[in-house]
């Protein structure tokens, strides 16, 4: 113990002391360690690193990083101050219990309290400083947290196929934390994939599109898509056995259903997906590779997993059109769920016998497509009968004529003894079930009863008319208008948002129809990725959140990647956005501006507006 007040004042200005070396080293070793990075092309990082670690590996030297010894070695000695002035508190403490009335030794006590508390502080300080600066130099570093991969500039790479690639969407999102340990994986594509790629020997004969002369096989190909705990590395991946796999009719969907659930019972978990690229990678059906040369690392994102069990059933928050009204017949129905649905639960299409939906016209089956969009959380279907086309001289589908009285229905599934889980048939889910496989709650009671027993059915009605209006803009963010303030010092990491003025077609509003251009160095393409989804509002701009709300406008949004200081991002919005009554958008006028003929940056044009794709 020191032996008076000066010894363990001298001894607080030593850890304060400690605080401005650790201050001065963690800044220096930000800028040892980004600047590198900043320029270095991906491939030239991934091989550096590989070579190292063989050679360490083979030398039998240890593969913790030196950022995570210096963090360590700091912990400790801020550990250790923290200690002695534990210490110190309980010495003074005993002093002045024992000072029997002396006034100096209670002085003496209470400077003790007093420098140790302000040496607690000062630790305390330094503790938060170092957590923060070590865990910015492990994302810059490519570790740390649930990040894997390489780093171009301090992001991460392996990401840009979402949205300027061939991903279209993916679930859970990136980074996404509390998964339910039950979690369905949900991966998109753009285009439709070789099943022999994502799946361990199938063999579709030849004929994609014809899955009568397939050999089935359902667990995955691990060499391709790679499951695994993050801190455990791809090593630890899930096998095939250990995830079966279903696609939807297009073959563009995929869902990867753990065997066993993921993650633990006592603590959350860091998983991440892997999708390979390359000619023994995910593919075409053609046989070439699906990730180009610009994102010829594949693709990989992280989630984590809570430490539960979803038991939770999905059930509809809404849909269009709303019980009770009638639209016109070039409408297209939606069902809008609270949360993720299973793709090849609730899409289909009639004429191959999808039945977990349907859609009826005096009881009469009406023929057509169910798709899903929106996060997975909309399922929408389109009639098959063609009416004309719209404004942009595309096709549009109706349905039947003569006003019948049309009513829709989303069963709910087979379920397991009493649910909430649905029976996995040989043929799939017989009903609508969400990513944890828990079959719909069609009553909204807060429980299953199974198909029929808890299906959710509503009426309406149609006229003849046929329904011309476009979607129109009518706000933004950021601003669209140049002379908005807003246009600058933009959140980096806040959605892009564009409210229309009706319910946007939600299988239309993608990464192809909404994106944005960065603007950024070409090393950085493979980091930039962006996702769209929208979310409901009533008339009066509120969120839709029950069946007592009625739906009337969409506000859209595109999730990115942070954006780079002083860095312009330009967002574009294309023709080929519809509303639900499947009008195109024109991207030359907006509520706040008409179009004459043309709408550049929200203002009244006679000229072509400049366009960078």
């Amino acid at each position: 113990m020191p032996r008076n007040a000066s010894e363990s004042f001298s001894f607080i200005r030593g850890c304060k002391a400690l605080r401005i070396l650790v201050i001065v080293f963690v800044t220096g070793a930000m800028i040892f360690a980004s600047a590198p990075l900043a320029n270095a092309q991906q491939g030239g990082v991934a091989g550096a690193t590989a070579q190292v670690d063989q050679v360490a590996q083979r030398a039998g030297v240890g593969s913790t990083d030196l950022l995570s010894i210096i963090g360590r070695v700091i912990n400790v000695f801020l550990s250790l101050c923290g200690i002695i002035l534990l210490g110190l508190i309980l010495y003074a403490g005993y002093l002045w219990m024992t000072a029997g009335g002396d006034g100096s030794k209670v002085e003496k006590a209470k400077t003790y309290i007093r420098n140790a508390v302000i040496g607690l502080v000062i630790i305390a300080s330094a503790f938060a400083i170092v957590r923060f600066v070590m865990n910015m130099l492990g994302d810059v570093a490519g570790g740390g947290g649930i990040t894997t991969g390489t780093t171009i500039g301090g992001f991460v790479g392996s990401s840009g196929s979402l949205g300027g690639g061939i991903i279209e969407s993916h679930y859970p999102p990136r980074d996404a934390t509390d998964v339910p340990r039950n979690v369905g994986i949900i991966v998109t594509f753009k285009r439709p994939i070789a099943l022999r790629s994502i799946i361990q020997d199938y063999n579709d004969g030849g004929t994609p599109a014809d899955r009568a002369d397939d050999t089935v096989t359902e667990g995955v190909n691990d060499a391709v898509v790679q499951i695994f705990r993050t801190n455990g590395g791809v090593d630890a991946r899930l096998l095939s056995n250990q995830v079966r796999v279903r696609f939807t009719d297009d073959r563009r969907t995929f869902v990867f259903r753990p065997v066993d659930p993921l993650g633990s019972a006592s603590e959350n978990v860091g998983y991440t997906v892997a999708l390979n690229a390359g000619a023994s990678g995910v593919l075409f059906e053609d046989g070439t590779p699906a990730f180009g040369a610009r994102f010829g690392d594949g693709y990989r994102w992280n989630f984590e997993t809570n430490t539960l069990i979803d038991t939770e059933p999905p059930r509809l928050i809404g849909m269009f059109p709303r019980a009770g009204t009638r639209v016109d017949r070039n409408a297209i129905i939606q069902l809008f769920f609270n949360e993720a649905m299973d793709p090849t639960a609730v899409t289909g299409n009639t004429a191959t016998g999808f039945t977990n939906i349907s859609v009826l016209a005096s009881s009469a089956n009406v023929d057509g497509t169910y798709a899903i969009s929106n996060e997975y959380r909309v399922v929408e279907f389109v009639p098959s009968l063609q009416c004309g086309v719209n404004t942009c001289g595309e096709a549009m589908y109706c349905l039947p004529d003569g006003g019948p009285d049309m009513e829709g229905i989303a069963h709910a599934a087979t379920i397991e003894g009493t649910g909430p889980a649905a029976q996995f048939l040989a043929a799939g889910y017989d009903g609508a079930v969400d990513v944890a496989g828990n079959s719909l709650d069609g009553n909204a009671d807060g429980t299953t009863q199974g198909r029929g027993l808890d299906d959710a059915s509503w009426r309406f009605g149609l006229t003849n008319n046929i329904n011309l209006d476009p979607p129109t803009v009518e706000l933004t963010y950021p601003p669209a208008s140049e002379a908005d303030a807003g246009r600058s010092n933009v959140d980096p990491f806040e959605p892009l948002r564009v409210r229309f003025d009706s319910v946007l077609q939600g299988s239309t509003w993608n990464t192809t129809n909404g994106t944005i251009v960065p603007n950024e160095p070409a090393a950085y393409d493979d980091t930039f990725w962006w996702s769209t989804g929208q979310s409901l509002l009533t008339d009066a701009n509120d969120p839709v959140a029950s069946l007592a709300d009625i739906p009337a406008k969409s506000e859209a949004y595109i999730r990115h990647r942070m954006y780079v200081t002083s860095t312009m991002y330009d967002p574009f919005l294309f023709s080929g956005i519809r509303n639900a009554y499947q009008n195109c958008f024109n991207p030359a006028r907006s509520t706040e501006c008409a179009g004459s003929p043309n709408c550049c940056l929200n203002r009244p044009s006679r000229a072509d507006c400049s366009f960078t794709p």
